[in-house]
């Protein structure tokens, strides 16, 4: 999403990018991140008493003494043994488990705790690529275009690849106000993009509503922590006392957040004892989870959920539960396609560092395992391709006969500021230079037909303002449409 987007636990926010969002399992314990010391369903007791066997530990101490007898420089024996565990983890090849050094651990506990500065991503490292998951709602990172399965290639001319996510955070974090200037590689793009975000404070939301005229509430889930059932019943009751008649939950670019908060949010929706979602062990075994208490008022609305490529995780646990157990219907874009559970062990280390494991699946009400496959939408709704614009350059100018992925980028913003170009492939054409020479003219900007920097700003102004506006959002559009029908198929 360019300037417009809808922001499961965050398990790498640090203070520059929320990184690696999942579902996680809450276990009545302080902080983000859940601990696991007790016996789990699923695992034999046989598995947690292996430990290293008498020839793997001789096989450890001899190339550690091998690196302290003939290795060159000077070597830090904690940084190895990180090194040892964290090249474990990384062997299971999971992106969604890693291991924390007691500092990294520390760092990226106090950094979810409220606001941070940077770009606001949701990143996740993925066979050694730095893969975009979402972007929050109205942060650097959504406002420059980054969309979810993005590959960050470099920062300021420093290159990401190889590196851990932990470190590829540090580079790309920052004071706010300064520059981050990625390289991104995009599928479908023939090279890859230039993008320029400016770091800033970063607040998370986690949920907002409105409702309208028409007795149409909006109800914006952006992420699920520990507070988000009370607020989202909070919301719920507000536009209930004040005539709500449909609900539209729009959980697009929500990356996830903690399993019962989750099962919380659904439990307001779904009727006592119907099925909200089901667990599967190692060892298969199965576990369900039913609504505890059932929807809190005894009427009944339609409702529709709004969702994206961006939605994963628990908020594809929420579309996913409400579609089987509360005939809600989907909108939008196949999901994101996250169907694994991480903890997060912060003590079985005994020295503060922590590893954050993927321990089981989790599975719709019926079964049906979306990992890498996401959920299907009722109707599907794509967004015209302006939502999909990434930020002009400065540091050149785009004039007629140019071609490139910056040009055709132009033209997808043009389409979206009221001045559609002739063409949309790429190709600077006269019609281009034509329909931008009428935008310069209407904004009382010199009229060259040229890109200047004042006037690539002066487009994505326009651009903000339009997407601000729910008329140019065709799945709120199609959301809301398909809201008054039910709305009228439901009356008596």
């Amino acid at each position: 999403m360019w300037f417009r987007g809808r922001t499961v636990l965050a398990m790498m926010v640090l203070t520059a990018i929320a990184a690696s969002m999942a579902t996680y399992v809450y276990q009545a314990l302080p902080g983000w991140f859940s601990s696991a010391s007790a016996p789990e369903p699923g695992i034999a007791s046989s598995d947690s008493e292996k430990g290293i066997q008498k020839d793997e530990l001789d096989k450890i101490n001899k190339a550690i003494d091998l690196i302290q007898r003939r290795y060159l420089l000077p070597m830090d024996r904690n940084q190895l043994l990180d090194g040892a565990i964290q090249g474990m983890v990384e062997a299971l090849d999971d992106p969604y488990s890693v291991y924390k050094s007691k500092d990294e651990a520390q760092k990226f506990t106090d950094a979810l705790e409220g606001a941070f500065t940077g770009i606001g991503a949701e990143l996740r490292l993925d066979k050694g690529a730095i893969v975009v998951e979402a972007a929050f709602r109205g942060s650097p990172a959504e406002k420059a275009g980054l969309q979810p399965h993005d590959i960050l290639l470099s920062v300021n001319g420093e290159s990401l690849q190889g590196l851990t996510l932990s470190d590829a955070v540090l580079k790309i974090r920052g004071p706010k106000g300064t520059k981050a200037k990625l390289k991104v590689q995009r599928a479908g793009a023939a090279h890859p993009l230039e993008l320029e975000l400016v770091r800033d404070r970063i607040d998370r939301i986690t949920v907002d509503a409105k409702l309208g005229a028409d007795g149409i509430g909006r109800l914006w889930i952006n992420q699920f922590n520990y507070e988000t059932s009370a607020q989202v019943a909070e919301q719920l009751s507000s536009m209930e006392e004040s005539g709500l008649k449909a609900l539209i939950i729009d959980v697009r670019d929500n990356p996830g957040g903690i399993l019962q908060s989750v099962i919380d949010v659904a439990d307001q929706f779904v009727e006592k004892g119907k099925p909200i979602v089901q667990s599967e062990y190692k060892d298969g075994q199965r576990k369900s989870e039913f609504a505890p208490n059932g929807f809190r008022t005894s009427k009944q609305y339609p409702i529709v959920i709004l969702m994206n490529k961006g939605s994963a995780s628990a908020a594809e646990i929420l579309a996913g539960a409400l579609k089987q157990s509360a005939n809600a219907v989907l909108i939008g874009e196949t999901t994101y396609g996250k169907g694994t559970v991480q903890v997060s062990y912060d003590k079985e280390l005994g020295d503060g560092s922590l590893v954050k494991l993927t321990v089981y699946k989790w599975l719709l009400p019926d079964g049906t395992w979306i990992h890498e496959k996401g959920i299907t939408p009722d109707i599907t709704v794509p967004q015209p391709e302006y939502f999909l614009a990434s930020r002009l350059p400065r540091d050149s100018v785009l004039k007629y006969d140019f071609t490139g992925e910056a040009v055709k980028n132009l033209q997808n913003i043009m389409e979206g500021v009221g001045y559609p170009a002739d063409r949309n492939d790429g190709y600077f054409s006269l019609g281009t230079k034509t329909a931008l020479e009428a935008f310069q003219l209407q904004e009382s900007l010199p009229v060259t037909g040229d890109v200047t920097a004042e006037t690539a700003q002066r487009l994505e102004e326009r651009l903000y303002v339009n997407l601000q506006d729910d008329n140019y959002d065709m799945q709120w559009q199609s959301a809301l449409a398909k809201a008054r029908e039910m709305i009228l198929t439901s009356s008596p």
